[in-house]
Formats: structure tokens, sequence, C-alpha cells
């Protein structure tokens, strides 16, 4: 899906879902090969915490996937504040080389105000991919979206909130979208605006979430982009 264009990465959260069984997957197919499965289809997966801090090697998953596959990491408040787990957290995210597009920084108010910390975890971060900030539906102070303004990073957009035109766009643009309920036109917009995110300086991507996330939508989107 637009593997060719690169225009908009668009893939979903996760790749394990129960759901997809019997469906997406086939009965036969074995879990260890759902990942290959998947990356046939779609050019990227957003990975939940959850389904790789706790994993022994994640640098496996590149034998599974094409070179031009990518995974965007996604890193809870809890290990940010904790030097330790995110040192081994950062270490894991190197293992995978160019396949990591990118790391996700799930923050909440208590983060907000300690910019010295964000700022250290960022220049750790980003030797490794860039970064965008995951606000978890909270309202950035204005004090932390200056100093994003200034580093350069964006934020994931949920695809609900009007998109926030006063952070600077980075080099990478993430959108998570809960899209199983989202009407066609609905959905246009959304694929409207990651493409206008879009440059040759910013790789924009869509994932949809949702439990499980809706693959006809995504393809529906997919759809969507081709005809813009």
């Amino acid at each position: 899906m637009s593997v060719e264009t690169h225009r908009v990465l668009m893939g979903t959260c996760g790749w394990k879902h129960q759901a997809w069984n019997n469906d997406f997957y086939s009965e036969d197919l074995p879990e260890e090969w759902q990942l290959g499965f998947y990356s046939n289809e779609f050019p990227v997966v957003y990975v939940p915490a959850s389904d790789w801090l706790d994993e022994d090697d994640i640098a496996e998953w590149t034998e599974d996937v094409s070179d031009s596959f990518r995974f965007i990491l996604e890193i809870p408040e809890n290990v940010l504040k904790d030097e330790e787990k995110f040192v081994a957290a950062i270490n894991k995210a190197k293992s995978l080389g160019d396949f990591c597009l990118g790391l996700v920084f799930q923050l909440t108010p208590e983060l907000y105000g300690d910019i010295q910390l964000i700022q250290k975890r960022l220049d750790e971060a980003q030797a490794v991919a860039p970064v965008c900030i995951d606000k978890c539906g909270t309202p950035f102070t204005s004090e932390f979206e200056q100093f994003l303004q200034k580093q350069n990073i964006n934020e994931v957009w949920n695809g609900q909130e009007e998109k926030n035109k006063s952070v600077s766009r980075g080099p990478l643009s993430i959108s998570r979208i809960l899209g199983d309920k989202l009407e066609m036109s609905a959905l246009r917009k959304v694929v409207e605006v990651c493409l206008s995110e879009s440059s040759e300086d910013c790789v924009s991507v869509l994932c949809l979430d949702g439990e499980p996330p809706s693959l006809e939508q995504l393809r529906n989107a997919d759809t969507i982009l081709n005809l813009l």
C-alpha cells in the first residue's frame, strides 16, 4: 500500500491482533510468520510499548520484513522517567538500525515541566531515530509547546482535534487514528492532512488504531490517497 510513492506510509498499531486470526491471517499461519505476512501488505507498523519493551531481541524482526519496511516504537512515560529502563529501550531500538523509522514519547503534564529531562531523553533518542510526542489527550503548556517548536518536534495527531500548526514540522509526522467509525468524508480529510504533511524533509505516517484496527478502513484510506 503506497510503498511505491511513499507519499504517506500507512499501517496499523500493532500486528498481533487475535481478531485478525482466521480473517486477515489464515487459520494455518503460524504466529511467528504474522509479521512477515503483515509486511507484505503494509509498509509500516506502530508498535505499542507492551509489544516490544519486554521482547528479548527485536532485531530478529528485521529478518521477517523487506528492506523498505519500517517500525515506529512507543516509549511510555514511566520508561522516560527511569534512566536504566530508558537506556535499555534505546539500545533495543538501536538494534533495529534503519528499520526504526521513529520513536514516540508518551507524556502527561507531569513531565511538561521537566524540560531538562526531556531534552536529555531527546538527545539520546534522536541519535537513533526522529522523535514525535504523544500528549495522551492532555494539552501542552505554552512553555512546553515553545520548547517543541525550538526542537522541531511534531506531536502525534489523533485526527479529532484541530491540527496544531503552531508546532513546527519535524522530519516525522505521525497520525494515530481510531478509524473504524469514520465516514468516508472524514477519512478523506484525515488523508488530506497526512498528505499535506508529507515532503522531501518529512515522512508522513498514518496508523489506524482500534480493537482491532480496521483493515477495511486502512484500504479505504489508501484508495483515497491514490485518488488525490
